[in-house]
């Protein structure tokens, strides 16, 4: 069975064509999953730019973390089970699509970037969240993280327009 046929089984499903159909359903789910983005990857850009020292230098980034942090994670688990439910309503075009092919690749790169970062840096921010160095490391894979995201913004929005 292809991915395609498995995409064809997956829209045809029973609550998949009832989002799809709704008037209401997709246009709120997709709304939670724009805002849902917003938050989360707000919330990763912040926490970037003051890895990259451009914001609130002053505050430990250890201390913005345990802040906000719960709010990205939210985030991120609406963000993904919208996101999935979007996928289902309309799997074959949105599988059809180059948009959303890219904007997997990239979530996917995003998030083996962030699990690099709190495997190799995390656990050693606190000892330098303080000084004016930040781990050259840290920095690249803030830059990297803007990026990506950056780029599964510009697909998502890209992707709508054509399916």
């Amino acid at each position: 069975m292809s991915f395609l046929e498995i995409c064809k089984w997956l829209q045809h499903l029973g609550w998949a064509t009832a989002i799809r159909e709704s008037t209401l359903a997709f246009p709120i789910i997709e709304g939670s999953h724009v805002l849902s983005l917003s938050i989360s990857i707000g919330i990763v850009i912040f926490l970037d730019l003051r890895l990259l020292r451009l914001t609130f230098r002053e505050t430990p980034i250890s201390r913005i973390m345990k802040a906000i942090g719960p709010w990205m994670i939210g985030g991120m688990f609406v963000m993904v089970f919208t996101g999935i439910l979007l996928f289902c309503a309309q799997a074959t075009s949105a599988y059809m699509n180059i948009f959303f092919r890219i904007k997997m690749l990239l979530l996917v790169a995003g998030a083996l970037n962030a699990g690099y970062y709190q495997w190799r840096y995390y656990p050693y921010m606190a000892d330098w969240d303080l000084s004016d160095r930040v781990p050259i490391g840290a920095k690249v894979i803030a830059v990297l993280s803007i990026v990506f995201w950056f780029g599964v913004i510009v697909c998502g929005r890209t992707m709508a327009y054509e399916i």
